[in-house]
């Protein structure tokens, strides 16, 4: 798991490069330029959590950044897919925009369905 409280450096992320592509395009969209993108990331602690195919789900609960996963499953503002079949999920935590951007490879899709139907 990568827990990432800053603009993201595309070409160090632990994801297939498409899949980076893909989700640096998600993550710049609502921008004008990467460094308003970077700016609004440092001003409001905007975070980004890219799970890992071989993470185990009772290990990645013990994590400290559950709060955060478990928030975002529950709360999303949005799901889209990404290349590769990654999702990518949002979920908003404050009035000020800030957010946490979640990264869910294929194997642990079956996170999104668990939490949809607890709800």
């Amino acid at each position: 798991m990568q827990h990432i409280n800053h603009w993201p450096d595309i070409t160090k992320l632990d994801l297939p490069n498409t899949v980076s592509q893909a989700l640096y395009q998600q993550l710049s969209e609502p921008f004008d330029t990467e460094s308003s993108a970077r700016e609004f990331w440092n001003e409001t602690s905007t975070t980004l959590i890219i799970l890992d195919p071989s993470d185990f789900i009772q290990t990645i609960k013990r994590e400290t950044a559950w709060k955060q996963i478990e928030f975002t499953l529950t709360y999303p503002e949005y799901i889209t897919p990404l290349k590769l079949n990654y999702q990518l999920m949002l979920a908003i935590t404050n009035d000020s925009g800030s957010g946490i951007y979640l990264v869910i490879p294929p194997e642990l899709s079956h996170l999104i369905s668990d939490y949809k139907n607890s709800l």
